[in-house]
């Protein structure tokens, strides 16, 4: 249980498995043209994406050079220049220190010197990745193996966002993300909402590298055996699931994706994003965003957290009475050890 509660364990999670490996941002729509940006979810990683006036993608962490101050905050529609709100220091797009008020008070400063701290950061897959360590490397198509292949054979990369939220769940991160590595407990957890949607919570799984893709099988699997093979498209008969290691799980289902990042607090606490993806030519007009607002209300309400992460709350508070001293694993619950070990095996 110590893997949930010590928060010795946490920070050695926080300094290897959080800073060695690429981690999701978001979507690429979400940065569409210059000025355009994205902002990191979590403090202890706080930078800011954007691009530069050719085009290019940059991040940096969302912080003058000066004495630290934040410069990007979230309400500002497009960014033609990064404004410092302190002392007016003002950066390019680049991240290349422009002006300095006063220059005069700062006779040894070198303006060259004095960019923004830029982070690693790359698209692939229709995904925006950076690396938490400004000389990490991102090797998106080694780290990602096959699962770059099916972000691209699903086009990813041409969906839109729809919405996207931002909670604090009182459970440790890996619970959270645990809930989602097994069928075992469809039938009963969500005997009134997936149940009847998935046969028996039945999963098939591949492994590459730390990340795990998984296949559900629809209660309509049958009818793919009356179709012509050439016709066959996977998500007519399941949905498909990917743990983007370390802290993305990503939801392909038949006309929307779910993409959940989970940043840890403290050990019993974790911020919670859920962006969700669409097709447009698939949402036309009043109808269609109204089928937008239904499915991400049920989606993201109902099953993630009224269900999936409430019970992960329940499990997280009981485990300060001790009545376990360890979870007891099925034949149908061995993702959830594999992805422990994924973890373990990288902790310094």
């Amino acid at each position: 249980m110590r893997n949930y509660t010590d928060p010795h364990i946490l920070d050695r999670e926080l300094a290897s498995v959080f800073t060695d490996h690429p981690l999701v941002a978001g979507h690429v729509s979400n940065v569409p043209e210059p000025g355009s940006y994205l902002l990191s979810d979590w403090n202890r990683i706080p930078y800011v994406v954007t691009r530069d006036r050719q085009g290019r993608l940059r991040a940096f962490l969302n912080q003058c050079r000066h004495r630290g101050a934040r410069l990007v905050k979230g309400d500002e529609k497009q960014l033609k220049a990064f404004v410092c709100p302190f002392h007016n220091w003002v950066y390019d797009l680049d991240g290349s220190l422009r002006a300095i008020t006063r220059q005069e008070d700062f006779p040894g400063v070198d303006a060259a010197e004095y960019g923004l701290k830029e982070l690693p950061v790359a698209e692939a897959g229709g995904l925006i990745w950076i690396h938490p360590d400004p000389d990490g490397t991102l090797d998106l198509r080694s780290y990602l193996g096959r699962m770059l292949d099916d972000l691209v054979e699903f086009d990813i990369e041409k969906l839109v966002r729809y919405r996207k939220t931002k909670v604090v769940k009182n459970a440790n991160w890996k619970l959270l993300i645990k809930t989602y590595l097994e069928g075992y407990h469809v039938p009963y957890l969500h005997r009134t909402t997936l149940s009847k949607a998935f046969r028996k919570g039945v999963l098939a799984h591949f492994e590459d590298g730390p990340h795990i893709r998984m296949s559900a099988a629809r209660s309509n699997i049958d009818e793919i055996l009356e179709t012509d093979p050439e016709s066959w498209r996977i998500l007519d008969y399941a949905s498909v699931y990917y743990v983007l290691f370390p802290n993305t799980f990503f939801i392909m289902h038949p006309d929307y994706v779910s993409i959940n990042i989970f940043y840890p607090l403290a050990p019993d606490r974790t911020i919670w994003t859920h962006e969700m993806l669409y097709r447009k030519d698939d949402f036309p007009g009043e109808e269609g965003e109204a089928a937008l607002a239904k499915r991400f209300d049920f989606t993201n309400d109902v099953v993630f957290d009224g269900e999936d992460f409430a019970v992960a709350e329940d499990v997280q508070e009981n485990l300060r009475y001790g009545a376990n001293d360890f979870h007891t694993l099925g034949l149908a619950e061995g993702l959830l050890a594999m992805f422990q070990q994924s973890i373990d095996d990288r902790l310094r």
